[in-house]
């Protein structure tokens, strides 16, 4: 479940904006803006990554401040964070369930253009037979994540991320109606966290499109693993958060680097709000021995 007041901490976003927080906090005190409060962390651990989140413990009376000004929120600020919760829990279940060099990207095309709905029936079809087929040749459960999109032409066509083991000439035979285009995953571009983005891109076409309606975000097997959560209130006092919030550039990686050994920051996100106290830190890590693979050293 998504920190109820993420949507409230949009006043200051910053990558690794250290002249941002520097003018920011030039003008408010450290101790009024973070506040004394506990700070939660919820670690979310997905193959090789690593997600934290860092945001306040509220009283009573500053929890109640906060949900009424949850209920301002504007219907486009809200869009944004259900947007960003949304990829975020696609780039999970991608990472946590598929690997480099040993998965598959496909991309399934139309000799002839069907309608939205015979794709759908058509990929429900496809998947079977590959589920059929694993089973014959004795590889693991097929898993997949897929989205339906559309070229430049409104082309229907679609994108799926599946596990490996079959060549590609049986997949063609398998899909039967058109192209098929497939190969490993692979670091470059942003790896899996590249392509869940562009999954998710595709049913924004379709949403574009006036097609929201019949056909789900992205979808997938139902035997995927969920990434494994855990929540601490001790992982990050106070006085960490404050170091981290203040100086988050080599001093807040440091801190986190040594929070969580064994994993390198690949980036990160603080963020306060213009109407309750806080800080909120969110961070992206990877394991150590992946990350330098993905950079090449």
């Amino acid at each position: 479940m998504a920190w109820e007041f993420e949507g409230l901490f949009d006043a200051l976003p910053s990558e690794t904006g250290q002249d941002l927080l520097s003018e920011y906090w030039r003008s408010e005190a450290t101790a009024t803006r973070i506040g004394t409060m506990g700070y939660r962390t919820r670690t979310i651990k997905a193959g090789t990554r690593l997600e934290a989140e860092v945001y306040p413990i509220y009283g009573r009376s500053a929890e109640q401040a906060a949900r009424k000004a949850k209920q301002n929120l504007t219907p486009e600020r809200q869009s944004q964070l259900n947007t960003r919760r949304a990829k975020r829990r696609l780039i999970l279940l991608m990472e946590n369930n598929f690997r480099v060099d040993e998965d598959i990207f496909v991309t399934l095309t139309y000799a002839e253009e069907p309608t939205l709905q015979r794709c759908k029936k058509d990929v429900r079809n496809f998947f079977n037979r590959v589920k059929r087929q694993r089973e014959k040749e004795k590889l693991p459960e097929l898993k997949y994540l897929y989205a339906i999109g559309h070229d430049k032409d409104q082309r229907i066509h679609v994108h799926a991320v599946m596990n490996g083991g079959i060549q590609v000439k049986r997949l063609i035979k398998l899909w039967g109606k058109g192209i098929v285009n497939s190969y490993v995953l692979q670091t470059f571009g942003n790896g899996l966290q590249g392509l869940a983005n562009y999954l998710y891109k595709q049913n924004e076409k379709a949403k574009d499109n006036g097609e929201r309606m019949y056909c789900h975000m992205w979808a997938g097997s139902r035997n995927l693993k969920k990434p494994k959560v855990h929540e601490s209130d001790t992982k990050m006092p106070n006085r960490k958060v404050k170091k981290c919030a203040l100086g988050f550039g080599a001093i807040g990686k440091e801190i986190l680097e040594r929070t969580y050994p064994g994993y390198a920051v690949e980036d990160w996100r603080v963020v306060f709000s213009d109407v309750v106290e806080g800080v909120y830190i969110r961070c992206v890590m990877r394991k150590k021995e992946a990350y330098h693979d993905k950079k090449g050293t």
